[in-house]
């Protein structure tokens, strides 16, 4: 059993560094790409504005953890052959990265679009899903292992087929909890989550996307129902909390 775990906790570190949420987006109409130059400006300015907003939920929540935990590195990839994706990773440091890649921040529409994704990588971190997708990737890597090997069979199979699993088990789940912190924080940076969650409205989901991710109208309604939530604190001379 030992050599087991240590098998698939191999398996599991050489297989990533903790990326939580490749987004990308595909589009249901052809989209019209803005120039790169303004598009990456545009980023790091909102991204000034949201990041501190971001840090400030995620320590409101995690008080105990190391002051990286809530640091949030702001990062652009500039290769012009990646897809439009954006997604929060864990760097050397210990602090969590979010990163968009360039053709994500060309398919943007608005500040309100940019804010909402950064809010819902932060939102990532913020939930500790990360960590959760480890700790579930690692669960099935070691439950498919001692399965295959009791039927016989080759026991590093069931290590990779149970991680991969598990990493997915409750992935759905996660990005609607991120959607939901996203819009929480979009709101507090004066942002329109509402118009930021319509980056939905021009992607669909492959079988691949979907596997991972919920249904582009689930994700709109959920957000919906966050502002409206959000909009009903306001309006008692209140403010909202953070919950997902």
């Amino acid at each position: 059993m030992r050599k087991l775990i240590a098998a698939a906790t191999t398996a599991l570190l050489g297989a990533c560094t903790s990326t939580t949420d490749p987004v990308p987006q595909q589009s249901a109409a052809p989209v019209a790409m803005r120039d790169t130059q303004s598009s990456v400006r545009d980023y790091y300015r909102v991204a000034a504005r949201v990041e501190p907003v971001a840090e400030s939920v995620c320590r409101s929540f995690h008080a105990n953890k190391p002051r990286g935990f809530c640091d949030f590195q702001v990062k652009v990839n500039t290769d012009p052959r990646q897809p439009a994706n954006a997604y929060q990773t864990i760097g050397a440091d210990g602090r969590p990265v979010i990163t968009f890649n360039v053709n994500m921040l060309r398919s943007f529409r608005n500040d309100h679009e940019i804010a909402f994704v950064f809010g819902h990588e932060a939102g990532h971190q913020i939930a500790r899903h990360i960590e959760q997708t480890q700790a579930n990737q690692l669960a099935g890597a070691v439950l498919g292992g001692i399965l295959v090997a009791v039927g016989g069979g080759d026991a590093r199979v069931g290590v990779d087929i149970g991680g991969a699993i598990g990493g997915r088990s409750y992935s759905k789940k996660f990005e609607l909890e991120a959607d939901t912190i996203a819009a929480h924080i979009a709101d507090r940076a004066g942002y329109n989550a509402a118009i930021g969650a319509r980056t939905f409205e021009r992607t669909r989901g492959s079988s691949a996307l979907l596997a991972t991710h919920p249904p582009s109208t689930q994700r709109i309604s959920q957000v919906a129902r966050t502002i409206q939530t959000i909009n009903t604190a306001k309006s008692h001379g209140g403010r909202a909390p953070v919950a997902w």
